[in-house]
């Protein structure tokens, strides 16, 4: 993921009860630059926060002062790291502009014409590296008997370490190279044709890396102007020390294999079979080790499986299916393989013979 400041205004605001909704003053924060992004190595944005007083209403509508000033600035601040937090610090009042009224003194009544738009505003410096930022502001004004401060929506200042990433030139030849290498991938860019893009992908395996690397060179792209993530390999949990069998069988069809993982509870008392929704599966050659064809190492649903209880001597089966082609597509060479497949903490393999 690129690290940017992304600068944001959220315009669900939190408005004073008043008897004439439709003319309760509004307060709201516009962000000047709004949506500006930045980077820790691109000169400091300079970064304004620009408070609208605005009477929406065909009347006027009058405030009462609660304390003597203006609208003022807060701020709350998150660092990465989850070690400190400050709560409701504040910045200071923002500056009014045009003749936007302040209160003179507590009580005073002011006046906000119908259809009339007042703005205040403060110049921040540059952000803290590492943390992020809430910004919101308030004035302590009545707009209603037993109504008390005006408060603003939030807008946020984010910034973490990083500099700003050298875009991908010509994406479309990127994307082209991964569909020609046949690449298995779970995430990739969308097809953007805006010249600041970076390109980045998520692929499933080495193979598909290295399929994908080597389009990327056969047509004279460099792999360094695009984000390459392979997926972790399938990693097996160690056997549980629970009385069991994991037996795996493997028969031979007319369009791969498939494979039964056949587990038995032989401890004499009931069993609990903790199941995932991604069951792992892992296909691998016995000469060399090197893995063809995996299942569970991407992204999977965050969904929860409830657990089978066996009863003693009782079973559970679950069953796979494969091709007999590898992460490319490619048909597997004759050889001796093995498969590995999990059923929740358990794990069976075989060993099989590919003609």
């Amino acid at each position: 993921m690129f690290r940017r400041l992304w600068l944001f205004a959220a315009f669900a605001l939190e408005v004073a009860a008043s008897t004439h909704a439709q003319s309760a003053p509004v307060l709201q924060f516009r962000l000047d630059p709004e949506g500006y992004h930045a980077y820790q190595n691109d000169p400091p944005p300079p970064l304004t926060l620009t408070l609208t007083l605005r009477n929406p209403g065909p009347r006027p509508v009058t405030v009462t002062c609660r304390a003597v000033g203006g609208p003022v600035l807060k701020r709350f601040t998150e660092f990465q790291d989850g070690e400190s937090v400050l709560r409701d610090e504040t910045v200071g009042e923002l500056r009014p502009q045009a003749g936007a009224p302040v209160c003179r003194r507590v009580g005073e009544r002011l006046t906000l014409a119908p259809r009339t738009s007042y703005t205040y505003a403060r110049a921040l410096g540059p952000q803290t590296v590492g943390a992020q930022v809430h910004y919101r502001s308030g004035w302590n004004v009545s707009a209603a008997a037993g109504s008390g401060w005006l408060r603003s929506g939030t807008v946020t200042a984010l910034v973490v370490p990083g500099s700003r990433p050298i875009p991908t030139p010509t994406p479309q030849a990127y994307q082209d190279a991964l569909d020609a290498s046949h690449a298995r991938w779970y995430t990739r860019s969308s097809r953007s044709s805006r010249p600041e893009t970076r390109l980045s992908f998520g692929l499933a395996d080495e193979l598909s890396r290295e399929a994908f690397l080597a389009e990327l060179k056969k047509r004279g792209l460099d792999p360094g102007r695009v984000d390459i993530e392979v997926a972790p390999p399938v990693q097996f949990q160690k056997k549980p020390t629970l009385s069991h069998t994991a037996a795996v069988t493997v028969a031979s069809e007319a369009q791969g294999y498939a494979f039964t993982l056949k587990v038995t509870n032989r401890t004499g008392q009931p069993l609990k079979v903790f199941q995932q929704y991604c069951e792992l599966l892992a296909i691998e050659r016995v000469s060399d080790g090197l893995r063809m064809w995996e299942v569970g190492n991407g992204p999977c649903p965050a969904v929860g499986v409830a657990p089978i209880t066996l009863q003693p001597s009782e079973s559970t089966t679950r069953e796979a299916r494969w091709d007999g082609k590898d992460s490319l597509g490619r048909r597997v060479p004759p050889d001796q393989y093995r498969v590995r497949l999990g059923l929740g903490q358990f794990v069976g393999e075989a060993v099989f013979t590919v003609k």
